[in-house]
């Protein structure tokens, strides 16, 4: 079981990456102009996406996209290229099982050495690399912190601590007032994969450690 590498506190135990993957399907008609289908998984990015599709298609009018966003993505896509029927462009996010597999069958456009890859910071398209091949290239990153209410801590009287044993003496303070001290905002569930991840690469002291500690193979998975 691989956990997400962390690249710094503010950038998640690991960055909660969703990679762009190219399949090299393309169709390209005699006319030279390109048609190729950007097969979306996050249906709440969908009005985003489209945004940027249609500036991309401003800058370069001999392309087109065709932006695919369905329900049941994950099921939709697995049928699809397992019929041969492979959307050109996936986002998918890189520790994902199948297209692990898919890579190692063939399915995507191996990207390794290529010179874009050096404008991608902190060598995060590497850093998922299957079997030393780079298939994917960060489309999204999460970022994990802690909001507060300064109006709520003026009332309380407390002031925004600077080491994290004043950060536990005012989460006491605000539990003792009868207030909640923390919320989460965990209406979609996958927004709590990042603390899960976090919470044990604090616990074992880096990915690497995380990565070590808890495995299919060991009884503690």
């Amino acid at each position: 079981m691989k956990w997400y590498k962390k690249a710094g506190f503010l950038l998640v135990a690991g960055v909660s990456l969703l990679g762009l993957v190219a399949c090299g399907q393309s169709n390209q008609p005699a006319d030279g102009k390109v048609t190729i289908e950007f097969f979306n998984q996050k249906t709440e990015m969908a009005d985003t996406l489209q945004r940027i599709v249609d500036d991309f298609e401003k800058e370069h009018p001999n392309i087109d996209v065709k932006l695919t966003t369905v329900p049941a993505a994950g099921i939709v896509l697995k049928t699809r290229i397992l019929s041969g029927d492979v959307p050109d462009i996936i986002n998918i996010y890189p520790q994902n099982m199948d297209f692990q597999e898919w890579a190692k069958a063939g399915y995507f456009a191996d990207m390794t050495g290529k010179s874009y890859l050096e404008n991608i910071k902190n060598d995060y398209a590497e850093k998922y690399a299957i079997n030393n091949k780079v298939y994917s290239v960060p489309l999204t990153a999460n970022l994990y912190g802690i909001y507060y209410n300064k109006t709520k801590f003026k009332e309380l009287g407390l002031e925004e601590p600077k080491t994290f044993k004043e950060f536990q003496e005012i989460v006491k303070k605000i539990k003792d007032s009868g207030h909640s001290p923390f919320a989460v905002a965990g209406n979609e569930g996958w927004t709590l994969n990042g603390y899960h991840q976090l919470s044990l690469i604090t616990l074992t002291g880096s990915g690497d450690a995380a990565n070590n500690y808890l495995r299919f193979s060991k009884p503690n998975a």
